[in-house]
């Protein structure tokens, strides 16, 4: 009963907070500033050499024209990359990394010239956006986002994952916890995010795992059907070698640097490192094996909070945040995944702590040359998540007395 008063009360609140033209204009201001930052950014990549259009749009010619098989080879996309764009520096060279099912996305795209294909998967990123800002009824917590314009400046897909993310909620929220599941397995293209995602959401409704199985399952047949054994067993060993150059130092024929990781792995690199771009050996075990015992830790914590009684939007938000914080690979456009947690945390102080990712000057302009401590902030939230609710639980308490 507490619980649903509470939710009345955080949605009447935001009602009236909507309505009020000064909240309007600062909104207006926020996505403004992005949208001329992204404007200013791009006059200077008008070509597109840089970023990651080009990695998605060469894996799709390369699926179409018979390459499935090598769909994770670094020659295939030096050759096709380098014929696409001659002026291309060979480190800026972009390798596929993603499972093959999510090319399906991009095949309509790879039949357009490269420029016309990339600015359209440009404006179809800010309609997912707004869509998203639909489906959370806060256009500003999706577009005012500094890491959605990071994401746009990179041409990358986080934004379908957060379409995921949201849709899953959606689904959960109303009680269809098998479709919330296989809705959430349609994701797993970001299986870095999407696997800790699942397994913290399972603590809490076991029955999304039916649902989960079954769209894992189709991504996978689908996947297989795509490349083949021989596709499938490359994307394997593409993710294990790749992931072993990168457990003791920056990897340069990878592209991975895990300081720009805004994880528990990358504030634990930081560390092991001292800032620096490798570590020992002694450093790199001692460093995985307390991130282990992070990890372990962190899924105890996440086990006893998805099962106390906390309100549904405290659970998800905590669920996403530490989902992000778990991941082995996660970049900066990934954390656009924060305009749900910033948003089903409406009336508790642990949102605002999330509040430095909207204000795109203090993060572009001042940008730390670590990423990894951009993780702070969530970790924070996280923290602070149980305290809030408590606080909210007696704020409602007194007022119902």
């Amino acid at each position: 009963m507490d619980a649903l008063v509470e939710k009345s009360d955080r949605s009447s609140s935001f009602a009236r907070a909507g309505s009020r033209p000064d909240v309007l204009i600062l909104a207006g201001l926020v996505i403004g500033l992005n949208a001329a930052l992204f404007l200013l950014v791009q006059h200077l990549n008008a070509d597109l050499v840089k970023g990651d259009f080009k990695m998605f749009y060469t894996a799709a010619i390369a699926l179409r024209s018979g390459h499935g098989s090598q769909l994770y080879s670094r020659d295939l996309y030096v050759s096709l990359q380098r014929q696409l764009l001659p002026s291309l520096p060979l480190r800026d060279v972009k390798v596929y990394t993603h499972p093959p099912y999510e090319l399906l996305v991009f095949l309509p795209l790879s039949f357009l010239p490269y420029k016309v294909a990339a600015y359209l998967w440009i404006a179809a990123t800010v309609m997912v956006g707004v869509l998203c800002g639909r489906m959370l009824s806060s256009y500003v917590a999706v577009l005012g986002l500094f890491p959605f314009l990071a994401m746009l400046l990179e041409q990358q897909d986080s934004v379908l994952a957060l379409l995921v993310a949201i849709a899953c909620w959606l689904a959960l929220n109303k009680g269809r916890e098998a479709q919330a599941g296989f809705i959430l397995g349609l994701g797993l293209f970001k299986f870095p995010i999407v696997l800790p995602l699942a397994l913290i959401l399972l603590f809490w409704r076991p029955r999304l795992l039916k649902g989960l199985a079954i769209s894992g399952t189709l991504v996978a047949l689908l996947s297989f059907a795509m490349v083949g054994s021989s596709g499938i067993r490359s994307y394997a060993n593409y993710l294990l070698t790749m992931a072993h150059a990168s457990s003791a130092g920056v990897s340069e024929r990878y592209q991975i640097d895990p300081r720009t990781y805004p994880t528990l792995r990358g504030i634990a690199y930081e560390l092991a490192t001292g800032g620096g771009e490798s570590a020992s050996p002694a450093a790199i075990r001692s460093m995985s094996i307390a991130l282990g015992v992070l990890d372990l830790l962190c899924l105890v914590g996440a086990w006893k909070f998805m099962r106390s009684g906390a309100p549904p939007e405290a659970k998800f938000a905590f669920a996403v945040l530490l989902a992000l914080l778990l991941s082995f690979h996660l970049l900066l456009h990934d954390f656009v995944l924060l305009a749900l947690p910033f948003t089903l945390l409406r009336g508790l102080p642990a949102r605002w702590v999330l509040a430095p990712f909207y204000l795109s000057p203090l993060v572009y302009f001042f940008y730390p040359p670590s990423h990894a401590w951009q993780a702070i902030f969530p970790i924070v939230c996280c923290l602070l998540i149980p305290f809030s609710k408590s606080m909210a639980d007696a704020r409602v308490q007194s007022c119902c007395q």
